[in-house]
């Protein structure tokens, strides 16, 4: 990585907080440069990776991230806290839903990447193996695009490897959340999620969600800086008691996407969140002149993930998510 300082920084890898910018050495993002903030103790400690804006839309998590910037103080903690606000440079400016304008790829779904790729695989495996070199952790903080409403959830990635699961479990804990999705390991097949990519290399990786519509809002920048602070102290880079919990933290281990089935506009009968059950409506798809198309039902009992505010949805794109609860015979796969 190229490392350039800010006129009111430290110097890079110093005791402080730097202010800058890096460039990856992939030469596909030579174009771009991420600004970086890190915050580094005088006592050696853990390293926690933190960032926001893999979709430039859901922006209570990019808030947060430029929040968190200022409430780390270095001369109390150990180790160190870097953070980039905003991942997809691309799409800045240009309020891109869901993928890079380059080529055309959701970075969400492309970890971990690859050196010799488009320009979003090239971004991934830069993340991985230039920024994260080192991290005990990375958080990627998400919630709510533009037509989007999530609730407040938490992921992290199941494996084969018992060690690595019980702490993505316990730090995606830390997150006041309705609901703490574990992913099933059989994710791990493809290329997904910065939980998934980290996991196929025994790392660890967390996301969270929270937000809607592309709107600021403060109750979703807590959820986000809070979580990210009860990590920062579960690592021990900060020496303080948890923040206090509020919601239930549902552990779920089946992540089931809703697909439109017919062109048409949805009407939505369950908002995220929510407990469904196994055959409930969770809304109907009308034509324009208000007849029924179709109706949308949860494929399982559990919990309404997110939806799509916007009506108008073409066939086969996504309407939402639901959560399965996890059980003692689903946990030991």
């Amino acid at each position: 990585m190229e490392i350039s300082a800010s006129n009111d920084s430290c110097a890079y890898g110093q005791p402080g907080i730097f202010r800058g910018h890096l460039r990856f050495d992939n030469p596909r993002l030579a174009d771009y440069s991420w600004p970086l903030c890190e915050i580094r103790g005088r006592k050696p400690g853990p390293r926690l990776c933190v960032s926001a804006g893999v979709h430039v839309n859901e922006v209570s998590s990019i808030e947060a991230a430029v929040r968190l910037q200022r409430m780390i103080d270095p001369e109390t903690i150990r180790g160190s806290v870097s953070i980039i606000p905003l991942i997809n440079q691309p799409a800045f400016y240009k309020y891109t839903e869901l993928v890079c304008p380059i080529d055309g790829r959701n970075i969400n779904f492309t970890f971990p990447g690859n050196s010799d790729g488009t320009f979003s695989e090239a971004l991934c495996d830069s993340i991985m193996n230039e920024w994260c070199v080192g991290a005990d952790c990375y958080v990627d903080m998400h919630g709510g695009d533009l037509r989007e409403n999530v609730s407040k959830f938490s992921i992290f990635q199941r494996t084969h490897n018992v060690e690595l699961d019980a702490m993505g479990r316990r730090m995606a804990m830390c997150f006041d959340a309705e609901i703490v999705m574990g992913l099933p390991a059989a994710h791990m097949e493809k290329s997904g999620r910065a939980p998934t990519g980290f996991a196929r290399h025994n790392r660890l990786a967390l996301m969270s969600e929270a937000g809607a519509n592309g709107l600021l809002d403060e109750g979703s920048i807590s959820f986000h800086l809070e979580g990210v602070l009860n990590i920062a102290r579960t690592l021990g880079i900060i020496d303080a008691p948890l923040a206090p919990f509020l919601n239930a933290r549902i552990p779920c281990d089946e992540y089931l996407w809703l697909d439109c089935p017919v062109d048409g506009e949805f009407h939505a009968e369950a908002e995220p969140g929510d407990r469904v059950t196994k055959g409930q409506r969770l809304g109907t798809i009308r034509n324009l002149f208000g007849e029924t198309l179709a109706e949308v039902t949860a494929p399982e009992t559990g919990f309404l993930l997110w939806r799509m505010t916007h009506p108008t949805i073409p066939k086969g794109s996504p309407i939402g998510a639901v959560a399965v609860e996890e059980t003692s015979g689903r946990q030991q796969r």
